[in-house]
């Protein structure tokens, strides 16, 4: 029995027909900080961090307030209550913020673990703060990407930090935005969330 021969007015099929899209790693890995994003519990802004290095997943943070201590939701940070009141106005004051960032959960979770960061990298929902990144820096991490940006003149009102922020992401080897903004959702996963069954 011979195999009839193709038909050549029949549309040859794309190599994507019949399978979703792929992201790429950079993507794949913003997806990751988005999902671990669904923990946070901060009043103001909720954001997601992963560490990956040799492209396998080292640590996942999201901010909220340390072990054992009363969430966001629950009063448990006094600066998330009073962000709207000086001097806690948004996008200073960190310093007196209980809680961790979700940065600074992702590099403290590797430690914890014994994960080396050394060489690893970093993607954020958010851009890093200045504490962050200075954290980042001294763990290793040599590159930096994230989905939101933040901006450190708003948030300081001062050039001079600023211009130090700058010297901070200079010392990277990537730092640099993914993804658009725009078509972020901060109920991305929340179908899914609601589906599953409560422990």
């Amino acid at each position: 029995m011979t195999t009839p021969p193709p038909d050549a007015s029949a549309p040859a099929p794309t190599p994507t027909e019949g399978r979703i899209e792929r992201p790429d790693k950079r993507m794949y890995f913003l997806l990751i900080a988005l999902a671990a994003r669904t923990r946070a519990d901060c009043l103001g802004r909720r954001v997601g961090a992963v560490i990956v290095r040799d492209d396998r997943v080292l640590s996942t943070g999201y901010n909220g307030t340390p072990f054992g201590m009363p969430n966001c939701s629950e009063g448990g940070c006094h600066r998330c209550l009073h962000r709207n009141d000086q001097p806690y106005l948004r996008g200073g004051a960190y310093d007196v913020c209980l809680c961790v960032h979700a940065e600074q959960n992702a590099l403290l979770t590797a430690a914890r673990f014994g994960q080396q960061t050394l060489g690893a990298t970093l993607t954020s929902t958010t851009q890093p703060c200045f504490g962050c990144l200075k954290e980042m820096l001294q763990a290793g991490i040599t590159e930096v990407r994230y989905l939101h940006p933040w901006d450190p003149v708003e948030a300081y009102q001062d050039p001079a930090l600023a211009k130090q922020y700058a010297e901070l992401r200079s010392r990277f080897s990537v730092f640099e935005p993914v993804g658009d903004p725009a078509m972020d959702d901060p109920n991305l996963f929340a179908p899914l969330i609601r589906s599953s069954p409560a422990r």
